[in-house]
C-alpha cells in the first residue's frame, strides 16, 4: 500500500495512512497468519475484507516499528479492537481510498477519517447539538471536522452507546485549525480530549489523544 502520510501525532502516538490499492490476495499474503480468523470470517463484503485486512497490517507495521511483537488483534465487548498480549492502545480508521491506524504506547487514542460530502448536511442535527449547528452553517467541511473529531473522541472513549449529538461537544474551531478541543460525558464521568486534525484532499483525518 502506498505510504500517504507517517509521524508522531505526539510524543506517545504514531499515526501511519496508506492508500488501498491491493486486492485482497495481495493483502493476506502480506498479512501472513498473524490475524484473528474469528474476528474476518464475520465479514463478508468483498470491500469490508480488504479494509480489514488492511488495517491490521497497517497495525502490525505500526506495531513492529514501535518494537512490539505483533500477535493480533482482538476486540472487547464494546467492538474496541486491542492488541493481543500487549497493553499499548490502538485505533484504525478505514475508507474506500485509504486506511489508517494510531498507536499510542501509554493511553487510550481514536482515529477517525471522512471525506467531505454532502450527506452531512442531511445528517448533521443527528450528530450536532443546537449550538454546533449553528456554528457550523452549511458549510460542508466544517460538517466533516465535527463528525471526524466527535467519531475520534467515541473511539477514544471506546464505549458503546454514546449520543453524539448530547454527549460528545466539540468547542468552536477555525477550519484552519490544526488542533480542537472536545469532551465526551458518560453519566458522571467526563472525558476531555485534544483533537488533531489533518486534511488529504478531500478528506479529513482527526486523532483524539
Amino acid at each position: 500500500m502506498p505510504l500517504v502520510h507517517s509521524g508522531k501525532v505526539d510524543a506517545n502516538s504514531t499515526l501511519l495512512l496508506w492508500s488501498l490499492t491491493e486486492s485482497e490476495s495481495e493483502l493476506r499474503s502480506s498479512l501472513g497468519s498473524t490475524y484473528n480468523f474469528i474476528d474476518l470470517e464475520t465479514i463478508s463484503h468483498p470491500q469490508k475484507i480488504r479494509e480489514w485486512l488492511a488495517s491490521r497490517l497497517l497495525i502490525k507495521t505500526l506495531a513492529e516499528e514501535s518494537g512490539i511483537f505483533y500477535e493480533g488483534t482482538h476486540k472487547d465487548e464494546h467492538g474496541k479492537a486491542f492488541l493481543v498480549n500487549n497493553d499499548s492502545h490502538i485505533s484504525l480508521t478505514h475508507t474506500a481510498d485509504y486506511v489508517a491506524a494510531v498507536i499510542n504506547l501509554q493511553s487510550s487514542v481514536g482515529i477517525d477519517m471522512e471525506k467531505k460530502s454532502e450527506k452531512l448536511l442531511r445528517t448533521a442535527r443527528k450528530f450536532l447539538s443546537g449550538h454546533e449547528y449553528e456554528e457550523a452553517g452549511n458549510d460542508v467541511a466544517t460538517l466533516c471536522v465535527y463528525w471526524c473529531a466527535k467519531e475520534a473522541l467515541y473511539k477514544l472513549y471506546g464505549k458503546k452507546k454514546i449520543s453524539f449529538k448530547d454527549s460528545i461537544r466539540i468547542k468552536p474551531f477555525s477550519i484552519t485549525d490544526s488542533e480542537i478541543a472536545g469532551t465526551l460525558l458518560d453519566d458522571d464521568k467526563l472525558v476531555t480530549s485534544r483533537i488533531r486534525l489533518l486534511w488529504f484532499d478531500d478528506y479529513c483525518l482527526a486523532i483524539a489523544l
